[in-house]
């Protein structure tokens, strides 16, 4: 038996299609379908760009209902004629087929009602590649640290991933929220992990110079920016301020003048200043910064580096260039590494903060 959607004209079918997504979604998300009425549906579907007129809208409803695409009350013709207002669902057989299409779940989860969308939509995203033996395992890991709470608090978040889910570290972070916070599981709630950053402070800095990779911190060193500034190594991610803020005593430095110095004496230090990678992650890392250090500027080093950038020297963000897992922005498809710059351009720029205008043209393209 042919499919009646292939008869339809193609206003039909994107329109049907269209429903069929948003019915999808709501499955996911609550485990049941959703209908619609007929006059809110109609203006949905002008808002949504998927009917141009509300004349095609109905004419649209139309076509489906004739087609027993869509399940109208019994007697129901709806048309452009007879502008009516009543229950719109999909018929029965679109609907058994996505339930058919969507994620089957393992009964043996033994998931609660809540729990049970929000595996759905993980099943959709990260966990869509996960056997059924290791959802199993993740859910019963779950389910043994929710039970351990509140005690299990008291550890930090990667030690409480190891030894609840599948000894990673990182899974209990990479989770999507709402599905730990299913199990009645918050992040937030757990222990920050003690930080420790990479620094050489002369005994008298003039400013702070925040470096992003461990190589260029080497080279600030050895040109001897250290002699004036207070130099960090923030390791990418490594060092969230907005951590070490809340929770400053588990902050601890490592290095050169760093006996008697904590970060918060650091912080308070005139123009801090931020160097790293040319790159979307590089000024994403500065943007995280800035949030918990609002004085925070990009620094000078960033100008020869965008000269150059824009002169050629630049690289692909992809896997050869350990760029694969940036986040696009917008036609920024290329980077520039900070340990491109030469000793004589950061002995002189080092400590300075960016033009304005500049540091507005680089983050600008982020929200591009």
């Amino acid at each position: 038996m042919s499919d009646p959607a292939l008869m339809l004209s193609e206003a039909a079918r994107q329109a049907l299609a269209w429903l069929e997504g948003e019915w999808q979604r709501a499955y996911s998300r609550a485990g049941k379908g959703k209908g619609w009425r007929s006059l809110a549906l109609v203006k949905t579907l002008q808002q949504k760009g998927v009917c141009q007129t509300e004349l095609n809208a109905w004419q649209v409803l139309e076509e489906l209902g004739r087609a027993q695409l869509i399940q109208l009350p019994p007697g129901v013709v709806l048309s452009p004629h007879a502008k009516l207002s009543v229950k719109v669902e999909l018929a029965a057989t679109r609907r058994d087929a996505l339930v058919t299409a969507a994620p089957s779940l393992d009964p043996r989860l033994a998931l609660t009602t809540s729990q049970l969308s929000a595996w759905r939509r993980a099943q959709e995203g990260p966990l869509g590649s996960w056997s059924s033996e290791d959802q199993l395992a993740l859910a019963e890991g779950l389910r043994r640290l929710a039970n351990d709470l509140p005690g299990a608090y008291a550890l930090s978040p990667f030690v409480a991933s190891a030894r609840y889910l599948l000894g990673s570290s990182k899974l209990l972070e990479a989770l999507p929220v709402e599905l730990v916070r299913a199990f009645g599981i918050e992040r937030a709630s757990f222990q920050p992990a003690e930080t420790w950053l990479l620094a050489s402070i002369p005994e008298q800095p003039e400013g702070l110079l925040l470096i992003e990779n461990a190589q260029s911190f080497t080279q600030a060193c050895r040109v001897g920016c250290d002699e004036r500034l207070a130099l960090v190594c923030t390791f990418g991610y490594g060092l969230s301020l907005a951590n070490a803020l809340a929770g400053g005593d588990r902050v601890r430095l490592v290095g050169q003048g760093t006996a008697s110095v904590t970060l918060f004496d650091l912080l308070t230090l005139p123009g801090p200043t931020y160097w790293g990678d040319l790159d979307p992650e590089g000024l994403r890392i500065f943007q995280r910064l800035r949030y918990c250090l609002p004085e925070l500027a990009l620094s000078a080093l960033f100008g020869p580096m965008q000269t150059g950038f824009e002169r050629g020297a630049r690289h692909p963000l992809d896997a050869l260039t350990g760029k694969a897992g940036q986040r696009p922005s917008a036609d920024w498809q290329h980077g520039l590494d900070q340990e491109w710059l030469e000793d004589g351009q950061l002995m002189c720029l080092a400590g300075k903060p960016l033009e304005p205008a500049m540091q507005e043209v680089l983050l600008s393209r982020l929200r591009e």
